[in-house]
């Protein structure tokens, strides 16, 4: 049992001990049996914080430093100084081993400052020797030389500085499909430590940090290595992925009530409504089905491969998602999650002008919201009714700025929207109250 529902256990004890459901004296086996639960304290968070925030001050001081007066010294005492915060990060992050191997503050904190020594030191070793190579090959040693630290620390903050290396270094491959793509590869080696960090306590501080920036670096990443070998693969691609990111944060995070601790369902719901919106317009699917991220140049069918490979993985495993959660009859989560395979099948089904595609989001986003509205005013819930009104309004204000209608109409219209919130709000407000 992890330990949010352990949490859930123990604040529920008392009150089934007093309608006498459970005895005392089982009430405390049940508390001998799953022990203590330690939980990150705000203090505990703080240090965490001050101690990374720490870190970076003092290695980039030290790098300053260097820079500062590195012209003055001969190239022997330039190498010399070149692993001096190589070393001086390697001896603090044994030491912290040694000496405090519980110390969640004092791991995160010597690991973001060795992983900053490391790329130190091998721009001065490179400066010192000239030694060849650009921003990408520099990146991308840095990154692979870190990616130990991640394992051997148990910090979560040098893989966030992981996902964002190789993120920028598959940057610079925008253009070069068969190296871009190596960015999925690269990324898959933090995953083991992102399922150990959630196992370990599900969406602390940390985990929090390290999903968010997984779910930024992989959408940048997917635009620079993914959809560039056929044409409107965005269409299919980004809505799978964040359907992914949707799925995997409604598992095991039942406990959970708080938006912020959940980023994956939060950001993943966000985009998949963002990206059916997008598809209720009619030019997307007239143009942007032959849209490639800006690649001018022919491209082999050897270079392809690699591409098409992910991109159609991302896409199956957004689909057995979806299909597990079809199984599980869970039918709000489903009417989301949808996105992909209804962009799939709008993709293909798109003609030369678009309008089938364009016809079938709007209807869908009119019937996801509709839905929303009825199953929040069914459960008593105040937040699901207006997340359902505003994704209404937000279709409707498009629709009719996107049409001719007189702006009499549109202004009526607005109004009339807008009294439908306050009205539902007032209702379901009272309607709670009532409960209480």
């Amino acid at each position: 049992m992890n330990k949010m529902a352990i949490k859930w256990l123990y604040q529920e004890l008392p009150e089934l001990v007093l309608k006498g459901i459970l005895t005392e004296e089982t009430a405390n086996k049940l508390r001998q049996y799953y022990g203590e639960v330690k939980s990150v304290s705000k203090t505990t968070a703080m240090l965490i914080i001050l101690g990374t925030i720490g870190a970076l001050l003092i290695g980039l001081g030290i790098i300053l430093l260097l820079a500062h007066n590195w012209e003055q010294f001969s190239r022997f005492t330039r190498a010399i100084l070149s692993f001096i915060p190589l070393v001086i990060g390697q001896g603090l992050a044994v030491w912290v081993l040694w000496k405090r191997p519980g110390s969640a503050a004092f791991k995160e904190g010597s690991a973001t400052f060795l992983s900053l020594m490391v790329g130190a030191s091998i721009a001065l070793v490179c400066q010192t020797y000239n030694i060849p190579g650009d921003a990408g090959t520099f990146t991308l040693s840095w990154m692979l030389l870190i990616a130990p630290i991640i394992y051997l620390m148990q910090a979560s903050l040098p893989a966030a500085i992981y996902l964002i290396g190789i993120t920028v270094w598959a940057g610079t491959y925008w253009n070069d499909p068969l190296k871009a793509v190596i960015f999925w590869p690269l990324a898959a080696v933090i995953i083991p430590h992102f399922i150990w960090s959630l196992r370990k306590e599900l969406y602390v501080l940390r985990s929090i940090i390290l999903s968010l920036v997984l779910i930024i670096c992989a959408s940048i990443g997917s635009s620079f290595s993914l959809g560039k070998t056929w044409g409107g693969a965005w269409i299919v691609i980004f809505p799978s992925l964040y359907s992914i990111f949707y799925f995997l944060g409604w598992l095991d995070s039942d406990k959970i009530t708080v938006n912020w601790q959940r980023p994956m369902r939060l950001i993943g719901a966000i985009g998949l409504f963002v990206l059916a919106f997008i598809f209720t317009f009619k030019d997307v699917w007239k143009f942007g089905t032959s849209y490639s991220y800006g690649i001018i140049r022919n491209i082999s069918d050897f270079s392809a491969i690699p591409d098409h490979i992910i991109s159609l993985s991302i896409v199956a495993v957004s689909m057995l998602l979806f299909y597990d959660f079809v199984k599980r009859r869970n039918i709000t989560v489903c009417l989301l999650g949808a996105v992909p395979l209804i962009a799939i099948i709008g993709y293909f089904l798109k003609g030369s002008n678009g309008i089938l595609p364009t016809v079938v989001f709007n209807a869908y986003l009119l019937f996801l919201s509709v839905s929303r509205i009825t199953s929040g005013i069914r459960n008593n819930r105040l937040g699901i009714v207006n997340s359902g009104m505003l994704m209404l309004a937000i279709l409707i204000i498009a629709r009719f700025f996107d049409s001719d209608i007189s702006f009499v109409i549109k202004g009526l219209v607005f109004i009339v929207v807008g009294v439908g919130f306050l009205v539902t709000n007032m209702a379901l407000a009272r309607r709670l109250g009532g409960a209480k």
